[in-house]
């Protein structure tokens, strides 16, 4: 993306300057650099900022008139000038054009003229600028394919997590810590996040928030797994309702994906919590403390799955047939 933005750059400092050269104007490479400056990550950006540098290309001229109107050409009215511009640059949020529009104004103070021939030049220059980096930075090589290569790879970073999860609650193995798996898969949903955003705002019209709602989604249930684990870590006895637990989390993982409405789980989950409260009593202060910490995974999975039976129930962010 770094590469097609240097191009893009490149190629709007030479069609700006080409065309402005063929119209007959002055100080063409400013048209280039107009151009060049307009183009931004996205199309929102662009245009975005395009309307702030127009505003901003305006009250240049009326603060560059007034001043040397009435302090002249000189150092020292240019001074005045960028005073007063920046001031008002800084209160109007139009902090974008300063540079760009007061290197339009230094044209002004070379020919120590502000005429209508002067006025028709920089605005000329100015707007084929402007449009040409607009024109160009209208291509956006769609990331859709890309974003959803990369939702799949979090899901099975996930479900690789909560097999491990179950593993570690038998016991039966030694293993790592998972608290840095974690943390590269949260790593990943703040990357994938980013990205999200830039291809949201580059569809302008088709404005569809489903990928970053997913994504909160599943940064939420991470974060939950990881409070699960915390507890995990920290049982040392096994019985049979850590068994069954390590079953259920198991089966978790075989049915986590995109498009599960996790209404089948949550329904298990709720059989197995009926199981628990009918089981014996524990008979050990060990048993009670396991069972207590057992019980408190109980409640995390059921939050986990709300999460995704939550995100299910909103039908405006379900573009990927999630039912």
């Amino acid at each position: 993306m770094k590469q097609l933005q240097v191009t893009k750059m490149a190629l709007a400092f030479f069609l700006a300057m080409t065309i402005a050269q063929c119209f007959g104007l002055q100080y063409t490479a400013s048209a280039g650099i107009v151009g060049l400056l307009t183009i931004q990550n996205t199309r929102k950006e662009t245009f975005q900022i395009c309307l702030k540098r127009v505003l901003s290309f305006f009250l240049a001229f009326i603060c560059a008139y007034v001043v040397f109107l009435i302090f002249g050409y000189s150092a020292m009215s240019f001074a005045i000038f960028l005073f007063i511009f920046i001031g008002l640059s800084f209160l109007g949020h139009l902090e974008d054009g300063i540079a760009m529009n007061a290197v339009i104004a230094t044209h002004y103070l070379i020919e120590e003229s502000m005429n209508l021939f002067w006025i028709q030049n920089e605005f000329g220059i100015f707007m084929i600028g402007l449009l040409i980096g607009v024109l160009i930075n209208l291509y956006m090589p769609s990331q859709r394919t890309k974003i959803e290569q990369s939702l799949f790879e979090l899901d099975q970073n996930i479900k690789e997590l909560l097999v491990r999860m179950s593993t570690c609650l038998l016991k039966e193995q030694k293993q790592g810590s998972l608290f840095d798996e974690f943390e590269n898969v949260l790593e990943l949903v703040e990357r994938m996040t980013k990205q999200t955003y830039a291809e949201v705002n580059n569809r302008l019209l088709n404005d569809t928030k489903y990928e970053l709602q997913y994504l909160l989604m599943r940064k939420e249930q991470i974060n939950v797994l990881k409070d699960i684990y915390d507890f995990i870590v920290r049982i040392d006895f096994v019985g049979n309702q850590a068994l069954d637990m390590s079953d259920f989390i198991n089966k978790m993982s075989f049915e986590y994906h995109e498009n599960n409405d996790v209404e089948g789980l949550k329904e298990e989950l709720s059989i197995l919590k009926k199981h628990y409260r009918h089981d014996e009593l524990p008979q050990t202060r060990e048993e009670f403390e396991n069972r207590a910490m057992l019980y408190t995974i109980l409640c995390y999975l059921e939050k986990f799955l709300d999460l995704k039976s939550n995100f299910c129930g909103k039908g405006a962010y379900c573009m990927h047939s999630v039912s």
